[in-house]
């Protein structure tokens, strides 16, 4: 019987050589999550490859309920950490001070008063003098004063001219802040949405809180209306849609979130989020001029009740939406957590552009048992093995659409496999060892 297993094509990384960018002077940042066990330090940080800024998210009625009553908790625990941390590992922080997040993130005494009001302005940076007074060691890479305006105010001129009053007063107010306690000039902007920066009905909009800013920062998720992924392709378009609106401007492009669901209720995969990423890379390549950092939204997925909390707090009872919220990571939530393929492939395309020493491409390199002579499999047409694996080899074949077709120990059937082109990886003690595209035939 004729072997079905008719060459091995190529590895992925063969597939994505291109004119790979180096890293210049881009900026990576992530945002840190913890997996099951609570282990920040030992299996969250390391996993945030070549990280240069960590990305935190502080809403100011997280630090101040309402007039003059704060939550020392939080203040302790939260802001505590990150003045130790981060000092520590030599990593600074974009950092997301947000009175505004998914709807107004104000102490309770101020829901009802303007962001231009003279009395919001003065708490406003009373709370930025409380703010920097329990991160003195934390440097910034950025400092973003609102979280996703557009989505919160929407076509609402009045909000944004409002809000531009309040940003005028405290921007200037942060960078006087940052410059008595580190001497170093802060950069500070506000954070748009990508649908808000390019939108016809919002664009002009978010543009009168950009002048003047140091940074266009936004959130980039391929999102359908029904919170369904984009399929990976469009993300050069749409990195380009932005650049384009904002010709002429010199401020640079900082993409503070960026992200992409793994499952399979947002018609996605582990597959499809590593291809977004690889995708995202190449993009950044030819657009590296206008983006100058962004943030790899996130290491970790959240727990299932994490992500029924934002069920409650956006007010918004879909459970595709809750799906894609919880499976962000490129990393997974149970236990210590175990890599995705994104994760891989992240590693991949920074060690491709010699991003940091300690990217390591695993995706596409073969260990030395099989490097020596090439990986070899025994074959009867009905299955396949490999050889020199070690025992318990965890085998799975992924068709293009990142469906995971068959997956075995140590032998894989594939009898019933209809022939076409399909990727082959062995994972060893959940660790993915190789991975390359196969035709059977």
């Amino acid at each position: 019987m004729s072997s079905k297993l008719f060459v091995l094509l190529f590895s992925l990384l063969a597939l994505s050589i291109s004119a790979q960018k180096p890293k210049g002077d881009r900026v990576l940042a992530w945002q840190v999550d913890v997996a099951e066990n609570g282990n920040y330090a030992d299996s969250a940080w390391p996993y945030a490859t070549c990280v240069e800024a960590a990305h935190l998210l502080v809403s100011w009625n997280s630090i101040e309920k309402t007039a003059n009553t704060f939550d020392y908790t939080y203040i302790n625990e939260i802001l505590g950490a990150m003045n130790f941390f981060y000092p520590a590992v030599g990593t600074k922080v974009e950092l997301q001070f947000a009175p505004v997040h998914i709807g107004k993130a104000v102490p309770s005494d101020l829901q009802n008063v303007a962001f231009d009001n003279p009395q919001m302005i003065s708490r406003g940076k009373s709370i930025l003098d409380t703010l920097f007074r329990y991160i003195p060691n934390v440097k910034l890479q950025a400092l973003s004063i609102g979280n996703e305006l557009d989505a919160v105010f929407g076509i609402n001129s009045t909000a944004y001219a409002q809000y531009k009053v309040f940003l005028d007063s405290m921007v200037p107010y942060a960078k006087q802040l940052y410059q008595n306690l580190h001497g170093e000039t802060l950069k500070v902007g506000v954070t748009c949405t990508h649908h808000g920066l390019t939108s016809p009905a919002t664009s002009s909009l978010c543009k009168t809180l950009y002048i003047n800013l140091d940074y266009i920062l936004t959130t980039y998720y391929p999102l359908n209306n029904d919170f369904t992924m984009k399929d990976p392709t469009v993300v050069y378009g749409d990195f380009k849609e932005l650049v384009d609106e904002y010709n002429g401007w010199t401020q640079p492009i900082y993409l503070a979130e960026c992200g992409y669901s793994t499952s399979a209720m947002c018609n996605s995969s582990e597959q499809k989020q590593a291809d977004f990423y690889k995708e995202v890379f190449k993009a950044w390549d030819s657009l590296s001029n206008r983006i100058e950092a962004i943030t790899i939204f996130k290491t970790t997925d959240w727990s299932s009740a994490v992500a029924e909390q934002y069920r409650i707090d956006y007010k918004l009872d879909n459970d595709t939406f809750i799906e894609y919220l919880r499976t962000l990571g490129v990393r997974t939530w149970a236990g210590n957590g175990s890599n995705k393929i994104a994760w891989e492939q992240i590693n991949c395309e920074l060690k491709n552009r010699n991003w940091c020493t300690t990217a390591a491409c695993k995706l596409n390199s073969i260990p030395e048992r099989y490097s020596s002579r090439g990986i070899k499999w025994r074959s009867s047409g009905d299955y396949l093995i490999p050889l020199s694996a070690s025992q318990n080899s965890l085998i799975r074949l992924i068709d293009l659409n990142g469906r995971i077709i068959k997956k075995s120990e140590n032998k894989l059937f594939t009898q019933d496999v209809p022939s076409g082109i399909y990727i082959l990886q062995i994972q060893e003690q959940n660790e993915l060892i190789y991975s390359q595209k196969i035709y059977l035939n």
